[in-house]
């Protein structure tokens, strides 16, 4: 599935989208991270666009060709509650943001796009009405990367929202309370460490362990960098769920486990991100134990397991449907 001429190396638009229901603070430190993302390092992507959405009266993406003007557009359309819905019961207009983006009139380059999205409001949308969507997405290789506050302000369907980011590649993050802002920065780390060369999920219940697999970091033998490793450990808010892992070398001499309070890569709602140093010389294994607590709860969970490094790498496969 996908266009044929759609690789990593095009042109690509970066796409930010916040509900009008988020807190300030939230919106003011991930707006300024995003922006400053794009001021400080060469980029793939030659268009920015943002957007504020569940509004009584519906906004338009606003696109540029700069960083400048999309940090003035962004930072003159904070949350302001007088233009919101007022009420609990209407859904989030996120899908019809996305629809929009996908037809747009300025013709953007939306191969590769790197779409961000903090949600408070949930989608009234059932998987059924949103098919379409997702194929779309997908046929334009776009990833999709989520959070979602626990406590909505609106809305009803919140498992739609893992399952664009999820069947994108992209990852979703469930979190609330005074964390939230974190969880909103941590969905944005792809726009940093760019080149996704891992993406799997795994559905799981009960306790065990997931032997991701044997690797190599994408580094030329004998250097050694950062690289984003992304772990998700459910599909709706946290509930009853522990979750660790461990990267080692195969000779013993190296072991990086997660999450970890004191190394400063610590877990936040669902979402576990962190940037080991790994070397392009050597074999690591990783190896994922999780333990879902609750014996209730029958339905299995999603793990995500994502890396990113700063070396070229083509798609990956998409996950089926």
């Amino acid at each position: 599935m996908g266009n044929s001429s759609c690789t990593r190396a095009s042109d690509s638009t970066i796409l930010y989208a916040y509900s009008n229901d988020i807190d300030d603070f939230t919106f003011r430190t991930a707006s300024g991270r995003i922006v400053f993302d794009n001021t400080n390092r060469h980029t793939i992507y030659k268009t920015y666009a943002n957007i504020r959405f569940d509004t009584l009266e519906e906004e338009e993406i606003q696109y540029h060709s700069d960083y400048q003007s999309f940090n003035a557009s962004i930072f003159s359309r904070p949350p302001n509650a007088t233009l919101g819905y007022g009420n609990t019961d209407k859904g989030s207009d996120i899908y019809r943001v996305l629809r929009n983006f996908l037809n747009n009139p300025n013709k953007v380059p939306l191969c590769g796009a790197f779409v961000a999205i903090i949600v408070k409001r949930y989608p009234d949308e059932r998987a059924v009405h949103i098919s379409d969507l997702i194929s779309q997405l997908r046929q334009n290789q776009i990833f999709v990367y989520i959070v979602v506050h626990d406590r909505k302000s609106g809305g009803y369907n919140s498992d739609t929202l893992f399952d664009v980011a999820y069947k994108t590649n992209g990852y979703c993050i469930f979190d609330s309370g005074n964390n939230f802002w974190v969880s909103a920065l941590n969905i944005l780390e792809p726009n940093s460490c760019i080149y996704q060369f891992h993406s799997k999920n795994f559905a799981v219940s009960g306790s065990g362990r997931i032997e991701v697999g044997v690797f190599q970091a994408p580094f030329r033998p004998g250097s050694s960098y950062q690289l984003l490793v992304v772990h998700t450990l459910q599909n709706h808010s946290l509930k009853y769920a522990h979750l660790n892992y461990t990267i080692a070398s195969l000779d013993g001499s190296f072991v990086f486990t997660g999450p970890d309070q004191g190394s400063g890569w610590p877990q936040f709602g669902t979402g576990i991100i962190a940037y080991p140093r790994l070397n392009g010389s050597v074999e690591y294994k990783w190896t994922i134990d999780y333990n879902y607590y609750n014996t209730e709860e029958k339905q299995p969970q999603v793990i995500e397991t994502r890396m990113y490094s700063s070396i070229y790498h083509d798609f990956l496969p998409l996950p089926d449907n």
